[in-house]
């Protein structure tokens, strides 16, 4: 009578979760339901310059490492970094198979 249910209150936490799990599959670029087959393009263009980025990167870290031995680890976490970015590529790619071969068993 004073408070929620404890459906309401159910409902209202499923509700938060499901916006923080779309939030975090947006940040990632695999929304995969709210992107048209240009949005994959797009991200997937994105994804390669933060490749490039991370990669032009670990090399100044590896010049660094050269002067002072201790960028070693930083150099590591640049290279897992761009092979992550790799791996949303693949997976967006994945995205766009999965959508043509929809297309075509729909024929």
């Amino acid at each position: 009578m004073f408070g929620k249910s404890a459906e309401d209150k159910a409902a209202e936490k499923q509700a938060k979760q499901a916006a923080k799990d779309k939030a975090a599959m947006e940040k990632f670029g695999l929304d995969f339901d709210s992107y048209t087959e240009n949005d994959l393009r797009r991200r997937n263009i994105n994804s390669a310059k933060e490749i490039t980025a991370s990669l032009a990167g670990s090399k100044l870290y590896s010049f660094g490492s050269l002067l002072s031995g201790s960028a070693n680890e930083t150099f590591s976490l640049e290279l897992a970094r761009a092979q992550v970015e790799q791996n949303f590529i693949l997976i967006r790619q994945n995205e766009e198979i999965i959508r043509l071969l929809k297309k075509i068993a729909e024929q």
